[in-house]
């Protein structure tokens, strides 16, 4: 499991200072992409060596509670299935130790032509490894 910290910011809430809705998808992106860095590669590197790149096909969420300004987040990223071209994970955002929002986020592998391709042997290795 990886865990990203982050902090609710006044850019991120609405005027009663409570986050909006979009913006747990960019706390979890921000999860993502710092899993990515922690296990040693950068999405840069990925798409110059490999011609790789993650998208979204599907994310399904739940708000159980509010952010709200300055609070402190503890997002932990979970991989929960892992096949070749994709992989499923499960990512939630704490509060003070208790749940605020639960997601499960399909990830896909494609190349520049928007086709499915292969996660390279490389990061597959280190994930199944840390896993």
């Amino acid at each position: 499991m990886y865990v990203f910290k982050s902090k609710v910011y006044y850019e991120d809430t609405d005027a009663g200072g409570v986050v909006y809705y979009a913006n747990y998808l960019k706390y979890i992106e921000r999860a993502r992409t710092n899993m990515i860095h922690e296990i040693g590669f950068s999405l840069q590197s990925l798409s110059e060596q490999y011609d790789c790149h993650f998208v979204v096909k599907n994310i399904n969420c739940n708000y159980i509670q509010s952010a709200k300004l300055e609070d402190d987040l503890n997002i932990q990223t979970k991989f929960l299935n892992i096949k070749k071209a994709s992989f499923e994970l499960e990512q939630n955002i704490f509060r003070n130790n208790e749940l605020i929002f639960n997601s499960k986020v399909i990830m896909v592998n494609i190349n520049s032509s928007g086709k499915p391709l292969k996660i390279p042997q490389s990061l597959l290795s280190v994930v199944k490894k840390n896993d």
